[in-house]
Parts: C-alpha cells; sequence; structure tokens
C-alpha cells in the first residue's frame, strides 16, 4: 500500500490549503525524514504574500528538524533509524568547481526542487520528505524539535562570523534586532565579542539586552556613530553586521565601523536600493565589506553542535508554534514584522 503524507500548499498568494500525496521512498544515498517541525523564515512569508515569485502550487519551508524513518540501500551515512536530525542545506552536486571548494551554497547545479502531484517546492511543510543523507545534521534528541528547526538560519550566521573572522575581546556592532538579529547577537557573544545592538524598537532593545548586548542603541534617536563610541572605550566596532536590509541601516554601519573593520551585509534587501558610498572611504580605512548568502555543511554541523550543546539558545526566537492544519494562521501570523520564527509542528 502506497504510504502517503498531508503536505501545507500555497496554491497562489494568501491562499493555502492542505493536500494528500504520495510519500517518495529513498533511494541509494538519501534517507526518509518524518519532519515534524518547520519554521517560517520571510522567504516562505514572501511566497505567501506573493511579493517573492516562486511556483504556484508550491509546499516550501526550509528549516526543518524531524526524524530518521528510512535510509536508502547503498547509502553511506552514520545516521540511524530513529536519530532526530536538522535539514538546512539545499541541493547541491557535490561536484562541481565550487561545491569542491566547499561553497556548496553557490553550487553551479543547486536544482533540488522535487514535483509532487503537480506541486513543487522543496516540501518543508509535509509529514515526509525523502532527502540526500549528506545534507543532514545529527541533533540530540532532548533538543525540542521547535528549537532545532532553528539550526538552518543559525548555520547562515555561523558563515557570517567566520566571513568577519569575528575574535575574542572585539567589538561587533549588530544592527536590526529581528530573528537573525538576536540568532547573530547571540551566536558573536558565544564567540567571546562584546556586542552591541542598534535597534528602532523598545521592546527589542530589550530583548537584545536579555540576550547578552552589552548596550542597545536607538538609531532613530540617538547618534549611532557617538554612541557606539560612548560604549566602546572611545572607539568604533570591528565588525559590523547589517540584520536589516535598508539604506538606513547601509548608512550606519559606515557610521559605526572602525578602521580596518569589517561590514557584513547580512539581510536581502527588498526592495534593493543601491549602496552609496564613496570609495575613497574604502580606500582610506582599509574597511572590509562582505556579505553571506547561505550556507555549507560544515556551517550546518556547527549550528547543529551549537544548539545541542546548549551554547546558543534559540528558544529565545521562538515566537510560537502551530499544527500543519494551522499554518494558514502561521503564516499570516509570521509575517507581521513584531513577531520572531513561528513554528509549524507536523
Amino acid at each position: 500500500m502506497e504510504k502517503t503524507m498531508k503536505a501545507g500548499v500555497i496554491t497562489e498568494p494568501y491562499k493555502f490549503e492542505i493536500q494528500e500525496m504520495p510519500v517518495r521512498l529513498p533511494g541509494p544515498g538519501e534517507v526518509l525524514i518524518r519532519q515534524r517541525a518547520v519554521a517560517l523564515c520571510t522567504m516562505e512569508q514572501r511566497v505567501y504574500t506573493g511579493a517573492r515569485k516562486f511556483p504556484y502550487p508550491g509546499c516550501w519551508g526550509h528549516e526543518i528538524s524531524g526524524i530518521v524513518e528510512e535510509i536508502g540501500p547503498d547509502t553511506a551515512t552514520d545516521l540511524q533509524v530513529g536519530d532526530h536530525v536538522a535539514l538546512g542545506i539545499h541541493h547541491f552536486c557535490g561536484q562541481c568547481e565550487l561545491c569542491r571548494k566547499g561553497l556548496e551554497e553557490h553550487c553551479l547545479h543547486r536544482g533540488g526542487l522535487v514535483k509532487i502531484n503537480g506541486v513543487v517546492g522543496i516540501f518543508g511543510m509535509a509529514q515526509y520528505n525523502t532527502v540526500a543523507a549528506r545534507r543532514l545534521a545529527k541533533i540530540d534528541k532532548e533538543i525540542p524539535f521547535e528549537h532545532s528547526a532553528l539550526t538552518e538560519p543559525l548555520a547562515c550566521v555561523i558563515q557570517g562570523l567566520r566571513k568577519l573572522n569575528v575574535r575574542p575581546a572585539e567589538t561587533v556592532a549588530v544592527i536590526g534586532a529581528g530573528t537573525m538579529g538576536l540568532l547573530n547577537l547571540m551566536a558573536a557573544v558565544a564567540s567571546g565579542a562584546k556586542v552591541i545592538v542598534s535597534e528602532i524598537d523598545e521592546k527589542r532593545r530589550a530583548k537584545a539586552l536579555e540576550l547578552g548586548a552589552a548596550a542597545v542603541i536607538n538609531p532613530a534617536k540617538e547618534d549611532v556613530e557617538e554612541k557606539i563610541k560612548e560604549y566602546n572605550n572611545g572607539f568604533k566596532a570591528d565588525a559590523v553586521i547589517i540584520a536589516i536590509g535598508n539604506k538606513n541601516a547601509n548608512d550606519d554601519a559606515l557610521k559605526m565601523v572602525a578602521i580596518e573593520g569589517r561590514i557584513l551585509y547580512f539581510a536581502s534587501a527588498r526592495p534593493v536600493e543601491p549602496l552609496d558610498i564613496d570609495p575613497n572611504i574604502i580606500h582610506d580605512t582599509g574597511i572590509v565589506l562582505t556579505g553571506v548568502k547561505g550556507k555549507n555543511i560544515r556551517d550546518i554541523r556547527d549550528a547543529a553542535f551549537m544548539i545541542s550543546s546548549g551554547i546558543v539558545d534559540v528558544a529565545a526566537v521562538v515566537e510560537g508554534t502551530v499544527d500543519l492544519e494551522n499554518a494558514q494562521q502561521g503564516l499570516e501570523n509570521a509575517s507581521k514584522n513584531s513577531t520572531y520564527r513561528i513554528v509549524v509542528m507536523m
């Protein structure tokens, strides 16, 4: 008898339904996951609202946790049936030039979308998913599924900190204290950095202080350049992480970064606004501008370790949970700017 599953499908902007569809059994190199939780990132929010042009009907969700239910034949893996895992890296070929450089997130043959019963997507918002074993990271069974689902966003944070080469005793400024800003804050603190957060919203500034920020700045009312120096013994930040994509954040980053400092463009900008910078500033100060698109296998492994070990407590950014049948309400709630992560439980 064919195994079936329930899947949450976005049929068009603001339209969502639960569909019954077959489960694809794992082949060589693959693992069948009984998915238990999927966190709703801005990607899913934008597909739901129509702000991002993805195919409809689609089953999305990429911040996923679950249990290994079956391992395909001839699959070389340390995973065992019953292991708890996080899925956080998109399909990658492992053979192209970029994959062999460890840049799996930039794979030249990334693809990986699945089509079942006319529905296309990643199928994170479904009870089952069949994926390549190499895309999974084992996570401690004591970690709640709604927390281990945040392995993927934390992995993106880890890649950013690695690019910035954040070291103990450095000062890091984080602009924006939404979900990703707070994850950047916690991971940077865990790396031994002093972190100062710039955020307009009063409640989010308070949250940042609870989670380890040494100080907070209200950029709407305070001079960010003067405040960063006031809170950092007269110096600016060694590194600045822009965790919200807008022009004000871009401009503030340049005011807050020290000579020979580094700026990370973590958040994507939608709508896109050109970067306004005098090239002589870069020439004269030696600052480095970089960005982060995603994560690689090592980042996923490290994020799973940090969550499993309690080094980063992602519970702080889980706003709430809904079951699959109420996932549309979850999408509605997640699309509000005031929320942190909403997690769909399956």
